[in-house]
């Protein structure tokens, strides 16, 4: 028998029980972590609301691209990240000037940098995102595949110039000092008495050099001045002023309108003044009022008739002498600058023609722009149908 034996099964009455028993637990342990790391990597990642985010290289040790868990990244971090949500299924997209790192977790140091990309299983649905994510960080491709982020270069809206518009009239009587002034810029416009022997002519080598051209009708003044043949007068009847009008602007199909040689009284006078706006209209063209009188009604009256007018603002060669074309320079230019355009009447005189070749070509270094007469037009106003019903227009 062994009546006389002492068993004991605690760890200290047997050295080497316990120290087996330790071992074991050791073991389960370290497999229990195996099972349990490799079941991490095998299951997909549970989602977390983004696919994908990114973070400035700066913002990572070693500015090196690296997977970042978006649980595990602090809130200064994730308030600098641009946030980019890819297409299910798809890679991360590209933000140019920053690194793309997928939203798993640490893959540890022995998983190859091709395995660390984001899983192709779903991760996120479109309503699940999160609340403070701005439209334009939401990038999505309903083709399954990432969307390409250009920098797309908008056209610059350079904002408008001051318009300048110079008229020559008087242009026709002389060839010499006509043609002088068809050399200069085409943006400044020419207009031809109707009368001269070579205004058909030489309206046609300024339109073939670029020029708007207009006619220059006469119309009867103030006083005993001629204002040449066929002026229009204040005591004709409707149809005598409409016919000669028409005739003058057969002369010249190429205008863009006619403006008044003279005419003082005429453009004072508003039965004077319907026939040549019916005309106007019918024919699309524009009237210029060279405002010969502080007493006009032709920009009133062209406007009541559904005509486009446009009115002088300088005069610039009424002044003699180069100081008085200078000042009057100024002038259209300070016009300019505070309404937004400026036209100008001058004639073709020797320095007139001078000081406007050197004058044009610095025009762009002070901001201000030439322009045809045509760009000084305004949209029609409402046609006056009770003045129009008056006067049989």
């Amino acid at each position: 028998m062994n009546q006389g034996k002492h068993i004991d099964d605690t760890p200290a009455s047997d050295p080497a029980g316990r120290e087996g028993y330790v071992w074991a637990i050791c073991a389960a342990l370290a497999l229990g972590a195996v099972v349990g790391l490799s079941a991490g990597y095998a299951l997909p990642e549970r989602s977390t609301g983004v696919q994908s985010v990114a973070l400035p290289h700066q913002s990572l040790p070693h500015q090196s691209p690296e997977t970042v868990n978006r649980a595990e990244m602090s809130a200064a971090q994730m308030r600098a990240a641009p946030r980019v949500l890819s297409p299910v299924g798809a890679e991360p997209i590209q933000v140019p000037g920053h690194a793309v790192h997928a939203a798993i977790r640490d893959p540890g140091p022995n998983l190859e940098p091709e395995a660390a990309r984001v899983s192709s299983k779903p991760q996120t649905d479109f309503l699940d995102l999160p609340a403070d994510l701005a439209p334009e960080e939401i990038l999505v491709s309903s083709l399954g595949r990432p969307l390409p982020i250009e920098t797309v270069a908008l056209p610059f809206a350079e904002e408008a110039k001051p318009q300048i518009a110079i008229v020559l009239d008087d242009l026709g009587l002389d060839q010499k000092s006509t043609r002088r002034a068809i050399r200069l810029p085409a943006e400044i416009t020419l207009s031809f008495l109707p009368y001269g022997r070579a205004s058909q002519g030489l309206a046609e080598e300024a339109m073939a050099r670029g020029h708007e051209i207009m006619v220059h009708v006469p119309m009867e003044p103030q006083g005993d001045a001629d204002p040449g043949p066929g002026a229009l007068r204040v005591d004709q009847s409707t149809d005598q002023i409409a016919s000669l009008l028409a005739r003058h602007l057969d002369e010249f199909p190429g205008a863009v309108g006619f403006n008044n040689h003279m005419g003082s009284r005429f453009t004072a006078d508003v039965r004077a003044l319907l026939p040549v706006m019916r005309e106007a209209r019918a024919r699309g063209l524009l009237f210029l009022d060279s405002r010969t009188t502080a007493n006009t009604l032709a920009a009133k009256i062209g406007e009541a008739a559904g005509a486009t007018t446009v009115s002088r603002d300088v005069f610039l060669d009424h002044a003699s002498g180069a100081d008085g074309l200078l000042a009057q320079l100024a002038e259209l230019e300070k016009t300019a600058r505070a309404t937004g355009q400026a036209i100008a009447i001058g004639h073709p005189h020797e320095m007139t023609l001078e000081v406007l070749e050197v004058w044009a070509r610095g025009l762009g270094s002070k901001g201000l722009e030439l322009a045809p007469i045509s760009a000084m037009a305004k949209p029609n106003s409402a046609i006056d149908k009770g003045l129009l019903a008056a006067s049989s227009l």
